[in-house]
């Protein structure tokens, strides 16, 4: 990113702590502290702030966030954190240069949802604690091998250990999955 492009980057569009119920009503909205919207508005916004509020789904991200930014193509952080998501929807996949997401504090149940994001190519920072998929039997394992380009979950670092543990998990699973499919083939 040059100096130039830098020096255009927008503060994050902040809609938390506005009630919302979905991603559209950010629409009728004024973000906090002043940051502008798309019209007139030439600065690149790159983040947008959605926590602390009342949203179920998102569905409605991406014409949500077309509506509201000059270039959607530029988001790299996107904070859903302390919301009522139950679950991720492919509509994040729209944004292939996010680095950071934030879910913390949702109610996201099943693992099977972290697979979503493996279609996000940059993604090196993930918070996903505060969900009740949180407290699933290998869940950082998991985490990190459906995920290995993190280099952060939960605010806290990767390291070696954790991407050796999250291999041998993902080893013992598939021969698990293997030795059950050979137990149903047998009957």
């Amino acid at each position: 990113m040059s100096i130039k492009t830098l020096n255009n980057m927008a503060p994050p569009l902040d809609f938390s702590f506005k009630n919302l119920a979905t991603l559209t009503d950010s629409l009728e909205e004024e973000p906090r502290k002043g940051t502008k919207l798309k019209e007139g508005y030439t600065d690149i916004v790159t983040a947008v702030r959605y926590n602390n509020n009342s949203i179920h789904e998102l569905g409605d991200l991406v014409p949500s966030i077309t509506s509201l930014v000059v270039n959607p193509a530029a988001i790299s952080w996107l904070d859903f954190s302390f919301n009522d998501i139950t679950q991720l929807d492919d509509s994040l996949l729209q944004f292939p240069n996010m680095t950071t997401l934030y879910l913390h504090g949702n109610q996201l149940m099943s693992l099977n949802e972290v697979k979503r994001l493996s279609g996000l190519p940059c993604l090196r920072t993930l918070t996903l604690h505060g969900n009740p998929l949180e407290a699933l039997d290998g869940y950082r394992q998991f985490v990190l091998g459906t995920l290995p380009s993190l280099k952060q979950l939960d605010f806290s670092s990767v390291t070696k250990q954790d991407r050796a543990d999250a291999e041998n998990w993902k080893k013992l699973c598939s021969k698990k999955m293997k030795m059950s499919k050979k137990k149903k083939v047998a009957e």
